[in-house]
């Protein structure tokens, strides 16, 4: 009988999708990049995760949050997204955080080390707490930069942190990580070269660039894992 994982197989072979399912992949926000890299990891053939979010769907993040439907509103994020992974497969297995990552706290949180780390939120004191835990644990990791204000998906890309360019958010985190001592070179990242949309009244985003970062985030930890 087929399985949900057949056509991955035949293209990078059985061995090394298996290989995938008993990796621990940590996930920490799971919104519009975090989603659609938790999808795409699921649908990998990933089936160990944690994942960490503090916040609630609402119905803004419709037009871009691919784990989320209309039935989700309200609900806490981390729940919605086991929910909407564990109806991919009775084989993935999700333990859910519901918590802010903030500056000394990420060693609390977690009862297990994982095996690779996804950043996907915009909290400057708590990507920097992510990538110094990282670092200082050995641990592969990934983050995502500013994508919110930007529609074109072609401008997408992977890194590191001392490459990035036309990014607020970055600047922003490669002053803060420099004063930590922090290398910049080991910091693999995806951002977008586009222009921020500039005068909005508040921070907007269409599913198009955050869900192309989710994508290369996905094949980031795949080629990684491999």
């Amino acid at each position: 009988m087929s399985n949900y994982l057949e056509r991955s197989e035949q293209l990078l072979g059985k061995e090394k999708i298996a290989s995938f399912a008993d990796k621990l992949i940590l996930v920490i926000g799971v919104g519009g990049v975090g989603g659609t890299a938790l999808e795409g990891l699921a649908r990998s053939g990933f089936k160990r995760f944690i994942i960490i979010d503090s916040d609630k769907v609402d119905v803004t993040n419709l037009n871009r949050q691919i784990l989320f439907t209309s039935k989700d509103v309200g609900k806490v994020k981390v729940d919605a997204a086991k929910e909407h992974l564990e109806s991919i497969s009775e084989d993935i297995k999700c333990e859910t955080i519901c918590e802010k990552v903030d500056s000394g706290n990420l060693a609390k949180l977690l009862g297990n080390k994982p095996d690779f780390i996804v950043d996907a939120i915009d909290f400057v004191p708590g990507k920097l707490e992510i990538y110094k835990y990282a670092l200082d644990n050995k641990i592969p990791f990934i983050s995502s930069l500013g994508m919110g204000n930007r529609i074109d998906p072609e401008k997408v890309t992977l890194t590191t942190l001392n490459k990035t360019e036309n990014d607020p958010l970055a600047k922003k985190i490669r002053h803060d990580a420099k004063e930590l001592g922090l290398d910049l070179k080991a910091i693999n990242v995806v951002f977008s070269k586009e222009d921020p949309i500039v005068k909005l009244p508040k921070p907007s985003s269409m599913i198009m660039v955050p869900s192309t970062a989710g994508l290369l985030i996905t094949k980031y930890v795949v080629n990684t894992t491999l």
